[in-house]
């Protein structure tokens, strides 16, 4: 009897300590791709968590599934907690200032409905936008609930009368033009302005021109509409789930990812034109790591003032840095219930100290996540060579490698530095050691050059003396057979 007390109590200890084990695991290691983009390589965290945000913190009642979420130029923190039917707005000490739960519109009382997706803040005029989804209309309001204008469908022959108006995601330009995205519109954003005119569609994702879709518009060229409407294959583009107004008045905004679309992380311009430096791409295994039921699904973009893109992935939790030229610089976080990893994610912000906040609408938290010192030194470094500091850029470089030796972008950001300052075998071998061939070989045939023009001189004396020694040879071998021909002749 004592025997089996005590085997019982061994296998309790046993499964309580895997249980904590499990719930207490660190999250998920962050890490960049190789050369290759496809195979992971361990990277140290450029971020750590700073603090969790949650009703303790705030001083309020629990949030209820938000949503959306947004940080103006003081660092004041918006939050669209849905299923409250309310906005919170938090200072930079992270305390509530102000609750709007009730709005005003000419001694009328308004209230949001449960399932509102999207807010925005303009600091211009202090002024809120709520896209209130549920009551198919976008709230203009100031900071008291006061509401200066409502905005429901706008009415226009490009729009059909028959589709349902559920405004999602909003962000406004400095010239106070809406851009909306709405359930069932895939044509891109709508633009409105503030007397609710509809000033056309900004933006449409790009079809991608692949084989695959070539061939089908072959095949229904010449199949019959009965034929064609059994087609599984859709060419309508994805609609924008999300996007970020930057100060540089570029829109960047990401939709689902889908094999038709040319790209699903895009940088708008005035005209509505990717004009992203390369297309962002994942890799297959990362693709292909999710369940049968589940796909990626990018659900926020921000960008800081250092100009690096931050994207959130809520199945797997990740979070996607890049510069501003979209190299990647790391890929963190993760899902479970530990800090630094989340449930469901849905938003993302950054902050003035480039501090990132992520919104997460199972958890009803914030996670709040500061750059760590090697985190710092990527970004410092990645900001040197921009400015085009290149000698100043290798320093911290060297930071970088000695943190994480197998950190590539470090390898071909040192390669780039010294090309810059006309190092080329230096660079060469920064670049082989980055395997960037590319990069090699331009820095091979700089270097090329440089030889050339250093020696142009003896290099043209040569030749020159060849020459010379070309054209005497066949002077004097054309003289000898004229002198032997005369000779024999006479």
């Amino acid at each position: 009897m004592r025997k089996a007390i005590v085997t019982i109590l061994v296998l309790v200890l046993v499964l309580s300590s895997f249980g904590t084990a499990v719930y207490a695991r660190q999250p998920d290691k962050a890490f960049t791709y190789d050369h290759t983009g496809e195979e992971a390589v361990p990277s140290s965290n450029i971020y750590q968590v700073k603090l969790i945000i949650d009703e303790g913190v705030m001083g309020t009642k629990k949030m209820e599934s938000p949503t959306d979420m947004f940080i103006d130029k003081s660092d004041r923190i918006f939050i669209l907690d849905s299923g409250n039917c309310r906005v919170l707005i938090l200072d930079k000490e992270y305390k509530c200032i102000k609750v709007l739960e009730e709005f005003t519109y000419n001694d009328e009382v308004l209230s949001l409905k449960e399932g509102a997706q999207g807010l925005f803040f303009r600091d211009y005029n202090q002024t809120l936008y709520i896209a209130d989804t549920e009551n198919n209309r976008i709230l203009v309001t100031d900071l008291d609930g006061k509401v200066i204008r409502i905005h429901e469908k706008p009415v226009d022959e490009l729009l059909d009368p028959n589709d349902e108006y559920k405004p999602k995601k909003i962000i406004v330009d400095n010239m106070g033009i809406m851009y909306v995205t709405s359930g069932l519109i895939n044509t891109g954003a709508l633009l409105v302005d503030s007397a609710n005119n509809f000033l056309g569609f900004y933006g449409v994702n790009k079809i991608k021109a692949s084989a695959e879709v070539l061939l089908e518009y072959f095949w229904r060229s010449i199949m019959t509409d009965a034929m064609n409407a059994q087609s599984n294959m859709s060419f309508q583009p994805v609609e924008f789930y999300n996007m970020f107004w930057s100060e540089d008045r570029f829109v960047y905004a990401v939709s689902p990812i889908n094999n038709m679309v040319k790209s699903s992380v895009v940088k708008l311009n005035a005209l509505g034109n990717d004009v992203s430096p390369t297309t962002i791409k994942f890799s297959k295994d990362f693709l292909n790591s999710f369940p049968y039921n589940a796909t990626m699904m990018l659900t926020d973009i921000t960008v800081d003032d250092d100009g690096a893109i931050t994207l959130l992935e809520m199945n797997s939790g990740r979070l996607f840095q890049y510069d501003s030229e979209c190299n990647l610089l790391a890929v963190f976080g993760g899902t479970g219930y530990q800090k630094g990893s989340f449930r469901t994610p849905v938003s993302i912000e950054c902050d003035s100290k480039r501090n990132i906040y992520v919104l997460d609408a199972e958890k009803d938290t914030i996670t709040v996540m500061e750059q760590t010192f090697y985190g710092q030194m990527i970004r410092t470094a990645n900001r040197l060579f921009n400015e085009g500091l290149y000698m100043e850029s290798v320093e911290p470089w060297q930071e970088v490698l000695r943190m994480n030796a197998n950190y590539t972008q470090a390898y071909i950001g040192m390669g780039k530095a010294y090309m810059s300052m006309g190092e080329y075998e230096t660079a060469m071998e920064y670049f082989k050691l980055g395997q960037s061939k590319a990069d090699f070989g331009e820095a091979k045939a700089a270097l090329r050059e440089e030889i050339v023009r250093k020696n142009f001189a003896a290099i043209a004396i040569v030749i020159i003396v060849l020459l010379v020694g070309i054209l005497g040879f066949d002077f004097i071998q054309s003289l000898y057979w004229k002198i032997s021909w005369r000779l024999r002749k006479k």
